[in-house]
């Protein structure tokens, strides 16, 4: 997949403006908000890396979850990954910034090595209680840091799936492997990604 760097400077400004020109809601709404970040992110000397994810890729992204868990991309994603694909915010180092959204190759490899948990591994309640938990229900798609990921729960009746934080050392939405519930009764940050992204978006745009 071919990376490209967003422009700085006026020219990213008038490329907002002229996306979100184009009407409410829908893609074009998902574009204005993308080229407004890409726009506040060269106000603060940093650049925006984004490419376009083919088809196929997220085809292969579903076929490497198999048979863990049957991932059909939400089409909220999936329109979001034809237009900008691997979409980050990155320092003059070229150190990611803020935002890092997985290519499909990166969330397959983050959801088999970092979100789904072993057999072995124990979820303790309040009342000492033990439960063996599964997480393969969880799809990475984006970087949380501090060691978590943002994941599409797919155990929520699809297309558009809820987005939570996943996190390793504290993996709130977990379920039993007997029975199948939830370990906790944590909401999920978001209700869907187009959510997700307002929120990531609005709080850069926050700090610019």
């Amino acid at each position: 997949m071919a990376g490209r760097t967003g422009p700085k400077g006026k020219g990213v400004k008038d490329m907002a403006r002229k996306t979100g020109s184009k009407g409410k809601g829908g893609d074009d709404d998902l574009d204005a908000l993308v080229y407004g970040l890409i726009a506040a992110a060269a106000e603060r000397d940093l650049g925006a890396v984004y490419g376009a994810a083919p088809a196929a890729a997220l085809d292969e992204l579903a076929a490497a979850l198999r048979p863990a868990v049957e991932f059909v991309p939400p089409p909220s994603w999936r329109a979001f990954m034809a237009a900008f694909g691997s979409l980050r915010v990155l320092d003059a180092a070229g150190e990611v910034v803020d935002l890092c959204v997985y290519t499909p190759r990166e969330a397959a490899a983050h959801t088999r090595e970092h979100v789904r948990v072993g057999p072995e591994v124990r979820w303790v309640d309040d009342d000492g209680s033990e439960h063996a938990i599964t997480t393969d229900h969880l799809v990475a798609f984006a970087d949380a840091g501090g060691g978590g990921h943002w994941c599409f729960d797919t155990s929520a009746p699809g297309p558009e799936y809820p987005v939570c934080c996943h996190h390793p050392e504290e993996p709130l939405f977990a379920r039993k492997r007997e029975g199948g519930g939830r370990v906790s009764t944590e909401a999920h940050e978001h209700p869907d990604f187009t959510a997700w992204l307002r929120g990531e978006i609005g709080e850069f745009m926050a700090r610019s």
